[in-house]
């Protein structure tokens, strides 16, 4: 496995970073996972190689909206390129 940066800013995106978001790859096959999804985050992916197709499942670390605000625009995406169940592993409730 290996990890693709998206996004490493604290808060708020910079010129050069975005917010927080981080690809997990398989190293055998084409499948990747997303921990955290930052707004902007759904851009970022579309600047690399991975594809919405292959993503296997989002995990949220925290409900901070740093962490989460992406997920809509990533699932937008996920719904027009798959047709099938994505897990979500994360909190259920902002705290």
């Amino acid at each position: 496995m290996n990890l693709l940066f998206l996004g490493t800013s604290a808060g708020v995106p910079t010129k050069t970073r975005n917010v927080s978001g981080v690809a997990l790859r398989e190293s055998k096959g084409k499948g990747w996972y997303l921990i955290d999804c930052g707004e902007g985050t759904q851009h970022q992916v579309l600047h690399t190689k991975l594809s919405f197709h292959s993503l296997k499942a989002i995990f949220i670390t925290h409900m901070h909206g740093d962490h989460c605000y992406g997920l809509p625009g990533i699932l937008a995406s996920s719904a027009t390129y798959v047709h099938r169940n994505l897990d979500y592993a994360g909190e259920t409730s902002f705290s």
